[in-house]
C-alpha cells in the first residue's frame, strides 16, 4: 500500500505553534559582496542590507602603520552601498601587525590580526576615528568576527576553541574590553549607530563561549546579538543552535535583544552532488528559502548571506562566472517582501511553515534529509513547487514531496 498523507490532517495534528515575528514586523535580508563593483547588481535582486567583511575594510587595512590612514577602499564600499540604498553593517576588527599583542602569531589574514592590541588605546583611537569620520553613514558596527577564545583554559579540550589561526585568539576578558571601548567610542561619536556583539559561530562549543562572554560583562556593550548560523548539511540543523543561543540570552536577562544571523552560506556547486536529481539552481531555490523561513520562525530578525561573489559560496561558477543562483536567491528574498511572521514545525522529516505577510497568508512544506524517500501527499488547496519554472500542483492531486519547498495557497489561514 502506498504511503499517502493529506496535508490538512497533518497540520491539525500539530500542537499550537508559537508564531515568531521579526523585530518591527520586518525580516531584513542582507548580503556580503567582495567587490564593490558588484554591489548594485546584488541590491537589484532585492537585498536591503550589506555586511562589510572580507572586503579589505578592517583595522589592519585602514591603518597599516600608526596614524597612516587608508580610506579609499571603505570610501568606495560606503559610497556604492549608499547609492544602492543598502543599510551598512561594518565589521571593524582585525588588528594591524604593528599594534598586535602577538605580532608573529599566524591568523586568517597574515600575522597578528587575531590578537588583541598590545595597547588598547590604539584600538580606542581607531574606533573613534572611523566612527567620527563616517558619522551618520553607517547603520551598525560589529567589533569583531567570530570570537573563538582558543587560549581560554575552559576551551582547551580538542575542538572546543576553534582553529587558533583564525579570527580571535585572545581571552574572553580581552574581547569584553575591546567591545566596551568600541561601544563607548561609537556611541559617543555617532549615538544613532547601533553596535553588535562580536559574532560567534555555531560549531565548537560556541554557546558556551557566548555564555562566558556574557558572564564576563559583555552583555552591556551591544544593541544586537550577532551570530553565524551556518549549517553543515541542511538549514534545519541550525534550529537547535539558535535555541541554544536564546537560552544563553535568557540566562543573562537579555531575551529582549534582537538576534541577527550575520553570516550564513552554502557551497552550492559542491553540495549539489549530494542531492541526485537536483540541479545546482534547484538547490539554491530550496536552501535559501528554507534558511530564511527557519531563521524567521526562530525570531532571527536579519540574515546576511555569504556571499554574492564568493568563488566557493557565491551564486556564480568560479572562472566562467556562470550565474546559476542569483535568480533563485532573489526569488527567496522577494517572498519576504512585507514579511510579518512565520512559524515552522517538523513532524519527522516533514517540515511545515505558516507564513504571514502584509498581503498574503500561505504555508510552505518540504522534506528535510539528503536521502529521504519522497513522501506521497495530497493538498487540499492549490499549491506551487518552488523553483525557476514554478510547477502548479492542483488541489486533490497526489504529488511526491521532496526537499524542494512547496507553497500552498491558503486564503482561509488568518
Amino acid at each position: 500500500m502506498k504511503k499517502q498523507l493529506t496535508l490538512t490532517c497533518a497540520l491539525l495534528a500539530l500542537a499550537v505553534w508559537n508564531v515568531a515575528a521579526a523585530a518591527g514586523g520586518i525580516m531584513t535580508l542582507g548580503i556580503h559582496v567582495h567587490d564593490p563593483a558588484h554591489i548594485e547588481a546584488a541590491a537589484s535582486k532585492g537585498y536591503s542590507a550589506i555586511r562589510l567583511w572580507d572586503t579589505g575594510t578592517g583595522w589592519s587595512s585602514l591603518e597599516p602603520q600608526p596614524h597612516l590612514w587608508k580610506f579609499d577602499r571603505i570610501d568606495e564600499y560606503v559610497a556604492a552601498s549608499e547609492k544602492a540604498h543598502l543599510k551598512i553593517l561594518w565589521t571593524i576588527g582585525n588588528t594591524p601587525r604593528w599594534a598586535s599583542a602577538r605580532p608573529d602569531e599566524k591568523c586568517a589574514y597574515g600575522f597578528g590580526c587575531a590578537a588583541e592590541p598590545a595597547n588598547i588605546e590604539n584600538w580606542r583611537r581607531y574606533v573613534r576615528t572611523i566612527a567620527t569620520t563616517f558619522r551618520g553613514r553607517i547603520e551598525c558596527y560589529e567589533p569583531w568576527n567570530e570570537a573563538s577564545f582558543p587560549s581560554d583554559p575552559a576551551f582547551k579540550q580538542p575542538g572546543a576553541g576553534g582553529a587558533p589561526a583564525q579570527f580571535f585568539t585572545g581571552s574572553v576578558d580581552a574581547m569584553v574590553s575591546l567591545a566596551r571601548v568600541a561601544y563607548e567610542e561609537i556611541k559617543r561619536a555617532d549615538p544613532q549607530a547601533c553596535v553588535l556583539s562580536p559574532s560567534f559561530h555555531s560549531s565548537g562549543h560556541w554557546a558556551e563561549k557566548f555564555d562566558r562572554y556574557l558572564a564576563a560583562g559583555g552583555g552591556q556593550y551591544f544593541d544586537v546579538v550577532s551570530q553565524h548560523f551556518y549549517f553543515s548539511e541542511e538549514p534545519e540543523q541550525t534550529v537547535p543552535t539558535i535555541r541554544a543561543m536564546r537560552q544563553v540570552l535568557a540566562k543573562h536577562g537579555l531575551s529582549h535583544v534582537p538576534i541577527w544571523n550575520t553570516e550564513v552560506g552554502v557551497a552550492f556547486a559542491a553540495k549539489a552532488k549530494q542531492w541526485p536529481g537536483m540541479s545546482v539552481e534547484d538547490l539554491v531555490y530550496a536552501l535559501t528559502l528554507r534558511t530564511y523561513l527557519l531563521n524567521a520562525s526562530e525570531g532571527v530578525s536579519r540574515v546576511y548571506w555569504y556571499a554574492w561573489d564568493n568563488k566557493n559560496l557565491g551564486f556564480f561558477e568560479p572562472g566562467t562566472h556562470f550565474d546559476f543562483g542569483s535568480a533563485a536567491a532573489s526569488a527567496a528574498v522577494h517572498l519576504f517582501d512585507q514579511f510579518e511572521a512565520a512559524s515552522c514545525q517538523p513532524t519527522g522529516s516533514l517540515w511545515q511553515c505558516r507564513v504571514r505577510t502584509a498581503g498574503r497568508r500561505f504555508k510552505v512544506v518540504w522534506l528535510a534529509g539528503k536521502n529521504v524517500k519522497p513522501l506521497l501527499i495530497v493538498f487540499d488547496h492549490n499549491a506551487t513547487r518552488w523553483g525557476r519554472v514554478p510547477e502548479i500542483l492542483p488541489a486533490g492531486h497526489e504529488i511526491a514531496l521532496d526537499g524542494r519547498p512547496v507553497i500552498i495557497n491558503d486564503e482561509n489561514s488568518r
